[in-house]
């Protein structure tokens, strides 16, 4: 009886170093390693949020950028994917959570980038059908799985300022649904005693938008969840934009996401 307890004692210390310890460790020293040069070139040039940051917080983000490409795999289908591209997918994952650094999706397992648009079944090819979806968060089988358009995420970061975000759309519905709901109401970023002011300030903008044209896209009336996703684009692509024609949706983001993405342009 005692070698048999010994020898499951051993067993779970084996499957504990290997499965845990000796990966930490490697994450760790590949941590230490100075970021490569070649990367930070290419945030300068196609990640306007990380190039106003400071110099301290510019190695803040370089580390996180490291760190969850060392925990996620990124996929080309049908598609080449280059260094940029995994840039791109994690600077998109990283900006809306820069001010909580212990949160990495933990859900998330993969991210596919398609070579274009895809259909509901993930389908781009000429079959006919509607391809008009740029990005999703993957469910049922595909649970786990971000699907982008490598394209269009390429275009959100050109360098230049948008409204639109097809990676940081994905990402925060992803935060969303990190409570158990995809609801536009991100529980884990604040507390309970905001979710009321929250949902009549996104009630107050959905009327804003029924009765009159508007510079947020149209999208965000789908829903709470698709008008969070929505609105988070904007706020941190143009935030000065945002700012000026929609203060009060501006203040509320800034709560949400515990930052103020103007102070970095």
């Amino acid at each position: 009886m005692t070698y048999v307890l010994v020898f499951i004692f051993l067993t779970a210390m084996y499957a504990l170093y290997r499965n845990v310890i000796k990966p930490s460790r490697i994450r760790h020293e590949q941590l230490k390693k100075p970021f490569p040069p070649a990367y930070r070139t290419i945030l300068e040039k196609r990640v306007r949020y990380y190039e106003h940051l400071s110099e301290d917080r510019k190695k803040e983000f370089e580390k996180r950028i490291l760190y969850f490409l060392m925990e996620k795999n990124i996929t080309g289908v049908d598609t080449k994917i280059s260094d940029t591209d995994k840039l791109l997918v994690a600077s998109s994952a990283l900006i809306p959570l820069f001010a909580f650094p212990y949160y990495n999706y933990p859900r998330v397992k993969e991210i596919l980038l398609y070579p274009g648009s895809f259909d509901e079944n993930f389908q781009t090819d000429n079959s006919g059908q509607e391809h008009n979806i740029l990005g999703m968060v993957g469910n049922r089988f595909m649970t786990g799985t971000v699907i982008l358009s490598r394209p269009d995420l390429e275009a959100s970061f050109d360098g230049r300022r948008h409204k639109n975000n097809v990676g940081i759309h994905e990402f925060v519905h992803l935060i969303d649904d990190a409570d158990g709901e995809t609801d536009g109401i991100p529980e884990i970023l604040f507390q309970h005693s905001f979710v009321f002011p929250w949902l009549k300030e996104i009630k107050k903008e959905m009327e804003k938008m029924e009765k009159a044209p508007s510079d947020i896209n149209p999208y965000a009336l789908t829903n709470n969840a698709e008008f969070l996703a929505v609105v988070a684009e904007y706020f941190f692509d143009n935030p000065e934009k945002l700012k000026s024609h929609h203060p009060g949706l501006y203040k509320d983001l800034v709560k949400i996401f515990s930052q103020n993405p103007e102070e970095y342009v």
